[in-house]
């Protein structure tokens, strides 16, 4: 009666041991998904991070753009309007006339750049293929250094050429004066700039990437 039941109990087992490494399968493969998941989920997270660098850097050349814009406007209208005296020195009118044509010269190249880097860069972050994020806003960034340094020599001669004017319109000693001022003023912004951009200037430790997660597969 019992050599019967052997067979059956055999086939049991055996569907038993069959069954086994199917689970594990099952188990493995819902692994393997579920760190898929977690990659894109991090990965999606890393490209909001990312969009947001992208945003940041569209406000920065945004408002460069802007004060390099005004900053041309007055340059182009002190060149146009401004009537100078026929007995003034030719020196005095070659350094104002100079100086006028080097602040439009680099405010419009500043307000021209940011607005291709901004317009260029935002389409191919948006519309590029994969990793286009990524080299988007690294471009921005390697940009940020010619578009500061013209806004810097606008901003420095629109200064130097009020300087000229007023020892072409105006007396000795209110020249004189208004050459004090001017020049402190240049002092106080280059000192500031040199101050501010040490404190809040970041290493290349101390910047936080996202390469590895953004080339992960």
């Amino acid at each position: 009666h019992h050599t019967l039941f052997r067979p059956a109990r055999a086939c049991r087992a055996s569907r038993r041991h069959r069954g086994r490494p199917s689970r594990a399968h099952a188990r493995a493969a819902m692994l393997a998904a579920d760190k898929l998941l977690l990659q894109s989920n991090v990965k999606q997270r890393a490209i909001q991070l990312r969009e947001k660098e992208l945003n940041l850097f569209n406000d920065n050349f945004n408002a460069v753009g802007t004060q390099s814009a005004v900053l041309a406007g007055f340059a182009m209208t002190s060149f146009a309007e401004i009537d100078l005296p026929h007995n003034a020195f030719y020196a005095q009118k070659a350094v104002l006339h100079l100086c006028v044509t080097v602040s439009i010269c680099a405010n419009l190249l500043c307000t021209a750049s940011t607005t291709f880097v901004s317009v260029w860069g935002s389409g191919k972050a948006l519309r590029g293929k994969d990793g286009s994020m990524d080299k988007a806003v690294d471009g921005m960034l390697a940009e940020r250094a010619f578009i500061f340094g013209c806004f810097g020599v606008g901003l420095i001669t629109t200064l130097l050429a009020l300087m000229s004017a007023a020892w072409i319109l105006m007396t000795k000693d209110v020249a004189f004066v208004a050459t004090l001022g001017i020049s402190w003023c240049i002092y106080v912004i280059t000192r500031q700039a040199r101050r501010i951009h040490g404190k809040f200037r970041l290493s290349k430790g101390d910047v936080v990437t996202f390469d590895d997660i953004m080339q992960s597969p």
